[in-house]
């Protein structure tokens, strides 16, 4: 799976950084003067540029790097004042990574959540005491969720010591310093191989200077969509975490014409009694498996509602 991802990653930086380069000075280098920006139009051409690359910037600051840290803290807030649950390991298996010689593993837990509903969720941790076989599938382990659902983690193990993997943040902290003296140099060389004494008339919606980072910035977009659309951001943590789950009536099934990696998206119309006895309709939409098409569910389905606003549903995981 993770030579998958690099591939992909490395795939779209492809067509992120060095493609756009290789275009433009094929086909755009040298301009003739005749095709130069006006110097307001330049300057605003190069203001977005800035403007790109610094929203790439903070956002690397703030997942890559602040990112760790505040769900470092978060651990801890959840460790002292969390809802505690006991939790029955349905599934366990090694990542195949080690930490300071202990094996990792990955557990898929069943729990109540803050509403008392059952669900599922992962978690990754390190298994310290080996010869206890705490994590066998049967077993029951103490976990602790945060009063505050949202951005992960929310699941937290009984007893865990959360620490920071410092070589990585060292590691990104030097990537990301790197990133920015490149792209520092790609601005003075752009400058001194390319104004002529015109300054930055060169600028154009195709200079790799706005087009890089154009691209970059989509990629952030379209990843953020998807998760939406797969609720799988804070949003969706939050309605798992404390939502109500409940049976709903199946009204209405339909294609909605979107899709992803060929799998259909379907949207269903619902309707259902809260817990206080209203009724309530919602609509929900999800990514389907071709080959499950079969087996959609069209009379009912198993839900969780967000119980201060019903109208936000959540299927519950298989």
């Amino acid at each position: 799976m993770k030579k998958i991802l690099w591939f992909w990653g490395a795939f779209m930086l492809f067509f992120a950084l060095p493609f756009p380069c290789v275009i433009y000075f094929s086909t755009s280098w040298p301009m003739p003067l005749s095709q130069r920006a006006e110097p307001w139009w330049a300057l605003t051409l190069l203001a977005i540029s800035l403007a790109l690359w610094l929203v790439l910037l903070y956002q690397f600051l703030d997942k890559l790097l602040l990112g760790p840290v505040r769900a470092l803290q978060r651990v801890r807030g959840i460790l002292v004042g969390g809802v505690t649950r006991s939790a029955r390991v349905e599934h366990a298996g090694q990542t195949g990574a080690q930490v300071r010689g202990f094996a990792q593993w990955k557990l898929r837990l069943v729990f109540d959540n803050l509403s008392g509903s059952p669900i599922t969720d992962e978690l990754v941790v390190v298994d310290t005491k080996p010869e206890q076989r705490r994590f066998d599938i049967g077993r029951t382990l103490t976990v602790r969720l945060s009063r505050a659902p949202g951005v992960v983690p929310n699941l937290v193990l009984e007893g865990t010591r959360p620490e920071t993997d410092r070589r990585a943040l060292w590691l990104r902290g030097l990537l990301g310093a790197c990133a920015t003296a490149v792209v520092a140099a790609a601005y003075i060389a752009a400058w001194r191989v390319q104004n002529e004494g015109m300054g930055w008339t060169f600028l154009s919606f195709g200079h790799p200077l706005l087009i890089c980072p154009l691209v970059l910035c989509s990629y952030l977009v379209t990843l953020r969509v998807l998760l939406r659309l797969m609720q799988g951001d804070a949003k969706g943590e939050s309605l798992k975490f404390r939502g109500v789950r409940t049976t709903a009536s199946v009204l209405d099934v339909r294609q909605t014409g979107t899709y992803l990696n060929e799998q259909p998206q379907v949207e269903f119309k619902l309707a259902f009694d809260d817990a206080n006895g209203v009724a309530r309709q919602a609509s929900l939409r999800r990514f389907w498996s071709l080959i499950d098409l079969a087996n959609i569910p069209r009379h009912q389905l198993d839900i969780l509602y967000d119980p201060e606003d019903p109208a936000q549903v959540q299927m519950v995981s298989p």
